[in-house]
């Protein structure tokens, strides 16, 4: 009796433990609009010390599926802009034109990005394998939204504090981090994610840390949390982004 009850035992541990895991895996629907608000604070230390507060509404649409490949549209809707630079500021907002100059100054460097398309490619596991833009030189193209856009997955199915690490390269700076799977919630998964930025001579120039609150269903980012501290050419850049998506 004493062995049935220890063999019950393991065996309910065992049907837990697999209950529990789960396979991350893109599952998004083709051609169905998703809502994207991304806020980002950047607080530049340097010769020339600025902070910004840029605020963007965008339309992200899953416009292809082919093997393991997923491309998304992004185009941007609305932006808000704040700028200090000490004796220096300036606000723009597309939703909101004023006819102050300062703002208008700032608005006709801005107002380009309203209606331009993104196209990011990753694979079904959320690894970035390119971006694009319509304006290049223009561009709001942040390795940093992009990060937040979908955390990288493991290859096989995890379980609460299992962790692995991801490599990924996007407009010259790779990000190498190690990702932790924490639990399930009624918002959906949780993953932390830890980890250090490169640039194209791979040179260490800053650190990532982070949160993912990820769709059960489709596992594309509903919240993401990134904090991310860069020293480039003298200057310290800090920069907390948080992106929320909605269906």
């Amino acid at each position: 009796m004493k062995k049935l009850f220890i063999l019950f035992l393991l065996t309910a541990a065992t049907i837990q433990s697999q209950a529990q895991e789960v396979d991350f895996k893109l599952n998004v629907p083709l051609n169905e609009a998703m809502r994207a608000v991304t806020t980002m604070k950047m607080d530049i230390d340097g010769e020339q010390p600025m902070i910004m507060d840029i605020v963007t509404k965008s339309t992200i649409t899953t416009t292809a599926h082919e093997g393991s490949n997923y491309t998304f549209a992004n185009v941007t809707d609305a932006v808000k802009m704040d700028m200090d630079a000490g004796m220096m500021t300036m606000s723009w907002d597309s939703e909101n034109p004023s006819d102050d100059p300062m703002s208008a100054m700032l608005g006709s460097q801005m107002e380009n990005l309203i209606g331009q398309t993104i196209t990011i490619v990753t694979s079904d596991k959320g690894k970035l394998i390119s971006t694009s833009a319509d304006d290049e030189e223009n561009s709001m193209n942040s390795g940093f939204e992009n990060l937040a856009m979908t955390a990288t997955y493991p290859d096989k199915p995890v379980k609460p504090g299992d962790s692995w690490d991801t490599e990924s390269t996007a407009n010259g700076m790779t990000t190498k981090a190690t990702n932790t799977f924490i639990g399930s919630n009624d918002q959906g998964h949780e993953l932390e994610t830890s980890g250090e930025l490169f640039d194209d001579e791979d040179n260490k120039v800053g650190t990532i840390t982070g949160t993912y609150t990820i769709d059960p269903e489709t596992h594309y980012t509903k919240i993401a949390t990134l904090k991310m501290e860069l020293e480039v050419e003298g200057q310290k850049i800090v920069s907390d982004v948080q992106l929320t998506v909605e269906k």
